[in-house]
Parts: C-alpha cells; structure tokens; sequence
C-alpha cells in the first residue's frame, strides 16, 4: 500500500519548537555571542532553512552546508546583512528578508516596544544579465524575478499562494455558488395553462397550509375567477307570474307560463354571469400562495342549511297543489289579477296659468270663439289640457 501524497506547500504549515529552544539554549560556544532572544533577526534565515519551503540548491543552501565545517561561514549564517550582500554578489536563486518586523501601534493592551514578530521572506532569481548602468560595486546584478513568497508568524511558516490559484479559487467558488442557485431554482417554477409560469412553496409548505384552512381539496386545473363571485346571500330577483291573457286569447296553465318564465331567466342569467366561475370552497390568495375561504365544519353547515330550506320549500310547493287539486280548479276564480292604476301625471304648465290679468282674459275668450267656428271640435277639451293618462287607460279596459 503505498502511502498518500504530501499535501500542497500552499496548504502547509511549519512549525519547528526544537530549532527554538536550540537557539534560545547556551550550547552554541559563544557563536553567534549572546544574547538569544526569541525569533530575532540573526536566527530567522536559520529557522527558515529547517522548515520544507527551504530549497538547498539555492545560494543560500550552498552557504548553509559550507557553514557546517568552517567557522566563518557559520558565522555569516547567523548575520542577516552580512548575509544578504554576500547573496548580491553572485546571480543565481536566493532568499532574502523582504519585510522585517515591525513596531506595533500603541493601543490597549499593547506593550511600549512591542513587536509584531512577522516577517516576510521572498525567493527569487538574481539574473546574470544586467543592462548597462545599473550595477555598483556593492551590487553588480540588482535585476531579479521574483519566484516565491513565504511568512514567518511567531513560530508558523506559511508560503503564500500565486496569483493563479487566488484568482482560480475565487472562480471555482463563484461557480459552485452558481450550481447551487441554479439546482435550487430548478425546483420552483410551475406551469401551467390557466396560470403560466409560476414558483410555488415546497411540498411541506404547501401541505401545511392545506391543514390549516380546512382540508377542503378542489382541482387547481380548474380556471380561477376572472371576477369575484356572487355572495350567497345575494338574492336572484323573484320571479313574477304573467297576467292572466285577455278574453278570447288562448289559455294557458300556470305551469307552462312559469317553466317560459324560468326558461326566459335562466337564458337571462347564462349571459349575464357566463364569465363568472363559482365553487362551493372559493380559493383566495395568488399562485403559490392559495387558500381555501371556508372551513370544512362552515361547509357541512351551509349544505344542511341549503337542504332544509329545500326541503321547507318543497313541502309547501306540495301542499299548495294538493289544496289546488283538492278544489278542482288550478286557480281560485277570486285571485284575479289587478291592473293596477297608475298614479296620474304632474300638472301641465301652461300658457293659460301663466297669462294673469285683462290680457289673459282676453286670449282665453278668443280662443273660446276659434274653438266654437271650427266644426267636430269637442268644446269640453282644451288643446292646451292633456288628455289625462288614467282616464284613458281606464276606458280601454272598459272597452
């Protein structure tokens, strides 16, 4: 079984307790001379180096195995600026100290002095080919290509990650974020012909408030309303009898004049209330969000309320024709129809009232003697006067 594969330098951390306690230790025979203070500037080129980032084909490995059997080598080791314009002399990779510690800011809870013990180290690659110019004596190849980053925290070791595996992350986030949106919309959306597209609550939300507003289930294919419905306890206009024809017309039952009447307002009904779309539990609310408007108890109730009131209903539709069979004549003889009078008309305004006076009288008096002149004129009507209303209708029905 072969073992698992390291993980990535980028996800590693390094942390080495013993090279500390090493250096803070007096077994060094006076080299570098003392004091040893925690993760100072001479020891952390030498920390770095036993940590996995450290590259030993580096200049600075070279330097490091030299300073294993000569003395000042091992010195220049522990001496970062010596150290460093060493590593300036010669083109090749190296590590160098790019940012030191710093003071921390006074503020409470910190110490005058304090330091952040952070340090930045940067690999990189001192070229050999230089342009003219630009070198000095202390410096003879100052052109480099940076290769790496690492940090130094207290004791831990980190290197920091390229620009690519930055910029890739927070892409393979975005998009993992994207494919959970979209699986998670893919669920919503309804559709459907009377509604079009819709996004509706899960399956739990919706069988919730199925319970909570009575339990009543109705078909949600069926169209909704395209108005309110009529109330209940909206009353349809009673329906009248027609007069009874007049002499000498033909005779009809009651029965055949009361199912044309009940033909004439059903047509009537059909065309006034066609669109309208009517249920014994109405749904309230918009899709997605649908409830029923009564409870199941409230629509037991209502249907034993509608039956008694038919039944009530057809007992008396019995009765009244038993008690009509009984008398051997479909309608009582005394149950005529009244034409009722209508009430008369307002008074005319007319010339005559408004004419005061000796000139009044004497226009009526000349139209008294025109009238007179003209033959098969009646003198007791006036063209002024109205025929009245009432008089005429009552003597057509006397006629």
């Amino acid at each position: 079984m072969t073992a698992p594969p390291p993980p990535p330098l980028d996800e590693t951390i390094s942390r080495r307790q013993d090279v500390v306690q090493w250096w803070l230790s007096d077994d060094k025979n006076g080299i570098p001379p003392p004091p040893y203070t925690w993760m100072e500037e001479r020891f952390i080129h030498r920390y770095f180096s036993e940590t996995p980032f450290f590259d030993w084909s580096t200049k600075n490995g070279l330097i490091f195995t030299h300073a294993q059997t000569n003395i000042p080598a091992y010195e220049l080791v522990h001496n970062r600026k010596e150290l460093e314009a060493t590593l300036k002399k010669s083109p090749g990779v190296e590590y160098v100290i790019s940012h030191g510690s710093q003071l921390v800011p006074k503020g409470p809870g910190v110490v005058e002095g304090q330091q952040s013990h952070v340090w930045v180290l940067r690999k990189q690659e001192r070229l050999n080919e230089q342009p003219p110019g630009l070198s000095t004596p202390t410096t003879p190849y100052p052109l480099t290509e940076t290769r790496g980053s690492y940090y130094i925290v207290n004791e831990s070791v980190y290197q920091a990650p390229s620009v690519a595996d930055v910029v890739g992350n927070r892409l393979l986030s975005a998009v993992v974020a994207l494919e959970k949106m979209f699986d998670k919309a893919a669920t919503l959306p309804s559709f459907a012909p009377t509604t079009g597209h819709t996004y509706l609550p899960s399956t739990k939300e919706r069988k919730t408030a199925r319970r909570e507003h009575g339990g009543v289930h109705a078909s949600l294919t069926n169209p909704l309303p395209l108005r309110e419905p009529r109330a209940r306890n909206h009353p349809i206009p009673p329906l009248r009898l027609p007069r009874r024809p007049p002499a000498g017309a033909s005779a009809h039952s009651p029965e055949d004049l009361l199912a044309t009447r009940l033909l004439a307002d059903s047509l009537r009904q059909t065309s006034v209330y066609s669109d309208d779309y009517t249920d014994e539990n109405p749904l309230l609310g918009e899709p997605g969000n649908l409830k029923f408007s009564f409870s199941t108890a409230a629509i037991k109730k209502r249907r034993a309320e509608d039956e008694a009131a038919e039944k009530k209903a057809s007992e008396a539709r019995d009765k009244v024709m038993l008690l009509r069979a009984a008398s051997g004549s479909p309608k009582p003889a005394a149950e005529k129809v009244k034409v009722p009078t209508p009430p008369p008309p307002p008074a005319v305004f007319t010339e005559a009232r408004a004419v005061t006076g000796k000139e009044g009288r004497e226009r009526r008096e000349e139209r008294k003697r025109r009238r007179k002149s003209r033959p098969g004129v009646d003198s007791a009507t006036s063209p002024t006067t109205p025929r009245s209303a009432t008089g005429g209708l009552v003597s057509e029905l006397a006629g």
